[in-house]
């Protein structure tokens, strides 16, 4: 028998060939492609690259590309650093929402954490008090640039103490004549171009009010009723300054015009504080005011009387000259809340004002004052049919009323009807039902056409 090494050699082999071989102690033949039905076939793939499968079913391997970021390296797929991306290629953006992310590196590994919990949810309100400030204290600051650098509160201190010496005071003219205030004055060089008067408005000035005034003009500058001079006389003439200062003390306000040149020991006396000022027997125009005269101070050639409606700040003047300790105010408006003040005069020295005294005037004879409403329409009624009945208390009970109604909340009936005294305060009146459709509003006010006032509720006709 011949050995394999005998046997012709084959050129090629095929599925199909045949091989002998033994199973059970019994020689049998086998196809080649039986054995190798179950082997893995050779599996060849470029360089580079992954095998896995990427179509549907079962089969063999498929070779799958290493993408775009990524890099096979001694058999580890990794990262590849030259495709990371940059922080100044990122798209900018103007604006940052608490929900927003913001990368940070922790323990080495890359996350993200929200734009609120980075700050913590931290606000001003919510940051913890500080003690009182000192020198080493800091705050932020940008020198030349957007950066965020840190100041101290000494270095800070430090510049504006060296723009102190030169600051300089701002300079206003004056052309008319004016009423001085603290927001337009304060502070200021007065330069009076013209022959003006200036007035004192204490409250409007304030207390610590300071400035220096220069009169240019060609003529005096007159010092208006209120103000205390050095000289004892309210001209300024033309070429002279004043420093003028407000001051609240003990005695009540003041204000003091020191001028220059000016020889004070010739001054008049000023006088005292005016004492007792009471406001009485209002009337619906008019009031009596009463005083006393200063118990110190130089002697009193006349008296200035100011009023003002309560609740504001600027101050008028009634009378100057008045020479007794009372005064009949008139011109006064009906029931309305008014602030006295009086203060004394000796020569052109005034003296402090005097505390206030305030009233009420009253309402005119027959006006009314209040109206509460009783009974008022609810509908809905139908056009044109029949009257509504409408009443109200009034206050003084014997003022009379009428009534009416309107299509508008702010605009008042063209026609009224006179309203009938019922009882005690109530007054009442039967009002025709409006001809047309809509929604009105009930109306009622004094026939001198006082207190006029609306229903706040409408009610609908159909």
């Amino acid at each position: 028998m011949p050995t394999i090494s005998q046997l012709p050699i084959a050129a090629e082999v095929t599925a199909a060939d045949e091989i002998p071989v033994s199973q059970a102690g019994v020689t049998h033949s086998v196809s080649i492609g039986t054995i190798l039905a179950s082997t893995q076939p050779a599996i060849i793939s470029d360089p580079g690259t992954l095998l896995g499968r990427i179509s549907l079913g079962a089969g063999g391997p498929e070779t799958i590309t290493v993408g775009t970021g990524l890099l096979l390296n001694g058999g580890t797929l990794a990262v590849s650093t030259s495709n990371t991306y940059s922080i100044t290629s990122l798209v900018p953006v103007t604006s940052i929402a608490g929900g927003d992310l913001v990368g940070i590196s922790q323990g080495g590994a890359d996350h993200t954490i929200t734009y609120t919990n980075l700050l913590d949810g931290l606000t001003i309100d919510l940051a913890q008090p500080a003690v009182p400030a000192s020198d080493t204290d800091t705050l932020w600051v940008a020198q030349g640039s957007s950066t965020m650098l840190r100041q101290t509160f000494a270095a800070i201190w430090s510049w504006l103490t060296s723009k102190q010496p030169i600051y300089k005071l701002p300079v206003v003219e004056i052309t008319a004549n004016t009423n001085l205030d603290g927001t337009i004055h304060n502070g200021r060089i007065l330069i009076c171009s013209q022959p003006v008067t200036l007035t004192p408005v204490p409250l409007n000035m304030g207390s610590g009010f300071y400035c220096d005034i220069i009169n240019l003009s060609g003529g005096n500058v007159t010092l208006g009723s209120g103000i205390i001079t050095s000289s004892g006389s309210a001209l300024l003439p033309s070429g002279q300054a004043a420093t003028m200062r407000v001051a609240t003390y003990s005695g009540g306000t003041v204000v003091f015009a020191s001028l220059a040149g000016s020889n004070a020991g010739s001054a008049p006396a000023i006088p005292g504080q005016v004492t007792g000022l009471s406001a009485s027997n209002p009337t619906s125009s008019g009031v009596t005011l009463n005083w006393s005269a200063p118990s110190s101070g130089g002697t009193v050639s006349s008296y200035t009387v100011q009023y003002r409606v309560t609740g504001t700040t600027t101050w008028s003047t009634f009378a100057t000259d008045v020479t007794a300790t009372n005064a009949s105010m008139t011109g006064l408006a009906a029931s309305t809340a008014y602030d006295f003040q009086v203060y004394a005069l000796n020569g052109g020295s005034s003296g402090p004002l005097s505390p206030t005294a305030s009233v009420n005037t009253t309402a005119p004879p027959g006006s009314v004052i209040s109206v509460t409403w009783n009974l008022a329409p609810t509908g809905p009624y139908t056009h044109g049919v029949g009257s509504i009945g409408v009443n109200a208390q009034i206050n003084p009970s014997t003022a009379a009323v009428q009534f009416g109604f309107s299509p508008s909340a702010t605009v008042p009936p063209s026609t009224w009807v006179v309203a009938n005294y019922v009882n005690t305060d109530l007054w009442g009146a039967y009002v025709s039902t409006p001809d047309s459709a809509g929604t009105w509003c009930a109306w009622v006010e004094g026939t001198d056409g006082s207190a006029l006032t609306v229903y706040p509720t409408p009610f609908t006709v159909t």
